[in-house]
């Protein structure tokens, strides 16, 4: 599990006033208020908040029991595969087949890292949308967003449900406070069973469990009060690595506690936050974000009616992958008895069997040693089709899966034309593609989250040196007022951009395919008349060490552009020479006319005169 990270803020505690209609929920029994001094409201608050837990827990159990099987499934120990209490040597060989599709799409993702541009509302900031796109990057290289995307797309496969919170976090940067955005599995988040969409659920329940000495450190006033699980957690988000008999010292569950309130007046959501641990409330504040959305964003690779989460391509396939390792458990179980060698010895015989499978032994006496007495005894052969019947599933399994042996860089089927390859992974990247866009909604909606909490949280901030989309340093003004326009009212507007998102292609072939053809493009130019320049084509490219080579391309660009304005200043100079040489011909032909007492010759004849001179 993720470290837990908690966006309490460093101003003074506030306590949100609490509805009446709030003590209306019964508490479960199982929860007990201990001593801690808390107001009627307050109180009510931390029942409505373990009520609700109990109503939420029963409703995501079975959804949490899929999640763990599935990752106990990718760990090549299916649960399911043999009945209880099988021997360990009985046990069926399970084999990679699902694990290794698993990772190729993981693998086909991360070649598909999506980057977002913001476009401004407005023409006159273009140049500020730019500083915001980098701010935004700058904001997810701060989270590890690579890290965070590869673990959301294996949630989103295993589990079927990918959940990313969008917190301000003030222990970010140093103490000054920045966006954070964490991964949550989703064993250790509670839904509303009633709401299709997280957005209009009651309320949204993160769980996580610490020690009780974390809870001295972090909350030593509220530490007290604070008990042990007394049984209504039933489980619910305890790591696998945390045994409930082992550790030395207890935990308690700590429950995350996010529900909105409409106001009919204004027509606006608030989103509070209660954080409670052993029937002690630790904090609780409310309108924490002015977007009034839950900080939640949730992804599903299937979708289930009525639900926000989904069914993961682990629980889809698991079926066919318990057959595919049935097939090999015949396989091997059949191969096993063949290679051990029986003897069938009739009795009559009377040979000392132990004598007969001792290999030591150099002579072994009988009284009938002939072939009907003697023979030994080979295993039947197992049927060829089930092997052929494994690997016929197998090949469903990956077809299924958008992961087929030409995608995955297997060579199959006698094709070997680089067309029909090409056409068989492009067929292949179309189910890729489908998850692709799935994951891609979801980073849409927590870009819009962060630039609400860009808008709400970066005043008083100062111009830093960030690095930007092109991967070169610049200096950009982390300042709400600047990045978002000013204020008019003093109330919070929505930010002025929408977001578009689009994808890092890093797949080898889509790359390489990419440079041909900015390649063709630059030779149709130059064949056309109109070169385009060698620093804008590297900069198109996507080659390693393009960035040691475009400033000495630009460096060579920019000398010849001198070298031509120098030739078209030297063209320029000799025909003003040779206008300055026509005219001294013209003025010293005049003058000897002059001198000579003749009268000014015609045009024509001036002319023959200029020409003769």
């Amino acid at each position: 599990m993720d470290k837990q990270k908690v966006d309490k803020p460093k101003k003074e505690k506030r306590v949100a006033p609490i509805p009446e209609e709030l003590g209306a929920v019964k508490p479960i029994e199982s929860v007990l208020l201990g001593s801690q001094p808390l107001s009627p409201r307050e109180k009510a608050l931390v029942e409505e908040a373990y009520a609700r837990f109990a109503l939420f827990r029963d409703g995501c159990r079975e959804i949490h029991d899929r999640a763990r099987e599935s990752r106990t499934i990718l760990l090549l120990q299916d649960p399911r595969q043999d009945a209880p209490n099988t021997p360990a040597e009985r046990r069926t060989l399970q084999m990679q087949t699902l694990k290794s599709t698993f990772n190729n799409c993981i693998a086909d993702q991360m070649d598909n890292l999506p980057e977002a541009v913001m476009l401004p509302e407005r023409s006159e900031m273009q140049d500020i949308a730019t500083d915001m796109t980098d701010v935004l990057h700058f904001i997810l290289e701060q989270n590890d967003f690579e890290g965070l995307h590869r673990r959301r797309a294996e949630d989103l496969f295993c589990t079927g449900t990918a959940v990313t919170q969008i917190a301000w976090d003030d222990t970010m940067d140093q103490g000054r406070g920045d966006v954070a955005l964490i991964r949550w599995p989703v064993e250790a988040f509670l839904w509303d069973p009633c709401a299709e969409d997280i957005q209009d659920a009651r309320a949204l329940i993160k769980v996580s469990w610490h020690p009780l000495s974390w809870y001295a450190e972090h909350y030593p006033d509220v530490a007290p009060h604070v008990g042990t699980d007394p049984g209504y957690s039933d489980g619910v988000g305890v790591p696998d690595s945390y045994q409930e008999s082992g550790g030395d010292e207890p935990r308690a569950m700590m429950m995350e506690y996010w529900y909105r309130r409409f106001d009919a007046r204004t027509h606006h959501y608030t989103v509070n936050v209660a954080y409670l641990a052993g029937g002690a409330l630790l904090w609780h504040e409310e309108d924490v974000y002015a977007h009034g959305l839950y900080p939640f964003v949730v992804d599903v690779f299937t979708p289930i009616e009525g639900l926000p989460v989904g069914e993961g391509m682990v629980q889809e396939l698991a079926p066919m992958m318990r057959y595919i390792n049935r097939y090999a458990h015949y396989i091997d179980e059949n191969l096993r008895m063949a290679a051990k060698a029986r003897l069938l010895v009739r009795k009559s015989a009377k040979i000392d069997q132990a004598a007969l499978t001792d290999w030591q032994q150099n002579i072994i006496e009988g009284e009938a040693i002939g072939p009907e007495d003697v023979q030994w005894l080979q295993s039947k052969p197992l049927s060829a089709m089930a092997g052929q019947q494994m690997s016929f599933m197998q090949s469903d399994l990956k077809q299924d899966s958008g992961q087929n042996q030409f995608s995955r860089g297997e060579t199959a089927g006698g094709v070997t034309a680089a067309t029909a390859i090409a056409s068989l992974q492009e067929a292949g990247g179309k189910i890729t593609r489908l998850r692709t866009a799935t994951l891609m909604q979801g980073f849409k909606r927590m870009a819009e989250q962060v630039l609400w909490l860009v808008s709400e949280f970066y005043s008083g901030k100062k111009e830093r040196l960030i690095t930007g989309r092109d991967g070169k340093p610049r200096a950009v003004m982390l300042n709400a007022d600047y990045l978002m326009g000013k204020r008019a009212d003093g109330t919070l507007p929505a930010p002025p951009y929408s977001v578009q998102v689009q994808t890092q292609r890093r797949n080898p072939m889509r790359v390489q395919a990419q440079n041909e053809l900015i390649l063709q493009a630059y030779q149709m130019a130059a064949q056309a008349g109109v070169p385009i320049p060698l620093s804008q084509v590297f900069e198109m490219l996507s080659v390693d060490g393009k960035d040691r080579m475009i400033p000495i391309l630009q460096q060579t660009e920019t000398t010849q552009e001198q070298m031509q304005a120098l030739q078209q200043q030297n063209a320029q100079l000799a025909q003003q020479v040779d206008s300055l040489k026509k005219g001294l011909a013209a003025t010293a032909g005049a003058m000897q006319a002059k001198l000579a007492g003749s009268a000014p010759p015609t045009s024509a004849a001036s002319a023959q005169t200029q020409s003769r001179t």
